[in-house]
């Protein structure tokens, strides 16, 4: 097994973020959840994580805003970043690459869907990785 990650993700749906958060956590996975991306950008000020997931769509901050703190911010900007969503519309797919999102993931329907896709993101040599879109 690949050593554990820690792992920060943001999401306004408390939903996904316990489901997400269990699945990481059989993993062997350390996860900080957060509801509120102003709250994840602070404990950003004194941990940094091994790999950020951001849901898109969310109420004050959007993923796309709060991507573009942490890549612009060169304490974090090499983090790699997860854009999750339930849709990825094509127009804005090549947005979230060109702003610094390292992979886009469609949300998970299931427990063993999201238990693969993470297994198989958190795999990923980001070093040598090219973004794109989840298969």
């Amino acid at each position: 097994m690949k050593t554990p990650q820690t792992i920060f993700y943001l999401d306004d749906d408390t939903d996904d973020l316990y489901f997400f958060k269990e699945i990481a956590e059989s993993l062997g996975h350390e996860i900080e959840i957060f509801i509120n991306g102003t709250e994840m950008l602070r404990v950003l000020e004194k941990k940094i994580p091994d790999i950020i997931f951001l849901d898109v769509y969310m109420p004050v901050f959007d993923g796309d805003e709060i991507l573009d703190v942490i890549k612009k911010n060169e304490a974090w900007n090499q983090i790699p970043v997860v854009m999750i969503s339930g849709i990825f519309p094509k127009s804005n797919a090549g947005k979230y690459i060109d702003s610094g999102a390292n992979y886009l993931m469609k949300k998970p329907v299931n427990f063993t869907e999201l238990k693969t896709s993470l297994e198989n993101i958190l795999t990923i040599d980001w070093k040598n990785f090219q973004p794109s879109e989840e298969d």
